[in-house]
């Protein structure tokens, strides 16, 4: 792997930006250097990689940390060449930093351990236990942001395969989506925030929203 020297921090080459791309679009097998085109072929893969694992993945189906690495794999790649390997920069957004890179090994052997192990399967068959367990493993997995990339959209096929556990459809995420409903966004960030104090009924309570307005 070869590095190089930024006016930021050392960026492993395969984790940086396109040239010419604004420092919008990160380095790709297809160089593509279009936001635009970038997301409309991310999301085209979402979709089939989701129709993929909701046939892969049984109900029985106890998650770990090298299973997130596959799902991030299986979904992005085709696009680039860090898929289904852990970031090696730190990183930030809109002021809020997440956790550093050289604690990520560390960080999601304890997600596996301290949360997939305990609520997956999610064989729970109470909306409120339902809720709870895709609201604390979601939390706790966007807390960590493991990779350089696609950390939410992961955390959201993570969710839709716990709910499908539970005999319940993938989420309807609308009433989240900063394009369609920016309040809904904003109380599902507040939630994040509060998941950093262990307070978990906010994101309780979003996910069993989104529970029933997806069934």
């Amino acid at each position: 792997m070869t590095f190089k020297k930024t006016g930021r921090y050392t960026v492993p080459s395969d984790e940086d930006f396109e040239p010419d791309s604004n420092q919008e679009v990160l380095k790709n097998f297809f160089g593509i250097k279009s936001k635009e085109k970038m997301e409309a072929l991310e999301e085209r893969e979402l979709g089939r990689a989701e129709s993929e694992l909701l046939t892969l993945i049984d109900e029985n189906h106890r998650f770990t940390a090298e299973d997130i690495c596959a799902i991030h794999e299986l979904w992005l790649g085709e696009i680039y060449p860090f898929a289904g390997k852990y970031r090696t920069v730190n990183i930030s957004k809109e002021g809020f930093s997440f956790a550093l890179a050289s604690r990520i090994v560390y960080l999601m052997e304890k997600f596996e351990s301290d949360f997939l192990a305990k609520y997956t399967p999610c064989h729970y068959s109470d909306i409120e236990q339902i809720a709870f367990a895709l609201g604390i493993v979601h939390v706790e997995f966007i807390l960590i942001h493991p990779f350089r990339e696609g950390n939410g959209r992961v955390a959201r096929l993570l969710a839709d395969l716990m709910s499908m556990q539970s005999k319940n459809p993938p989420l309807n995420y609308s009433a989240i989506d900063r394009t369609v409903n920016e309040q809904g966004f904003i109380e599902y960030i507040m939630a994040i925030h509060a998941g950093m104090n262990l307070d978990y009924e906010p994101i309780k309570k979003i996910f069993k929203m989104l529970l029933v307005q997806s069934a």
